[in-house]
């Protein structure tokens, strides 16, 4: 799956969970950007995610998910 398409699936999801309809995903995303991205919310951005790839994030890998690089990323090596 490429990129794009990741971003594009994933853009409503930070949508709706963030609240925020005009979010643009960046890199550099994270809770110190985003004001609605709350421990809570970022717990059920996760869930979202398996949920629409299919996967289950390893719980190692979860310490490494502080941006929206970060997961970006570890969609892509899920979805290779």
């Amino acid at each position: 799956m490429e990129r794009s398409e990741i971003i594009e699936k994933l853009t409503p999801i930070a949508r709706a969970i963030f609240e925020s309809q005009d979010l643009v995903l960046t890199d550099d995303m994270s809770a110190d950007n985003v004001p609605t991205w709350t421990s809570l919310a970022f717990m059920q951005f996760l869930t979202e995610i398996e949920n629409q790839f299919g996967f289950k994030f390893k719980m190692m890998e979860l310490f490494n998910l502080k941006t929206m690089g970060n997961i970006i990323a570890s969609i892509e090596k899920h979805m290779a």
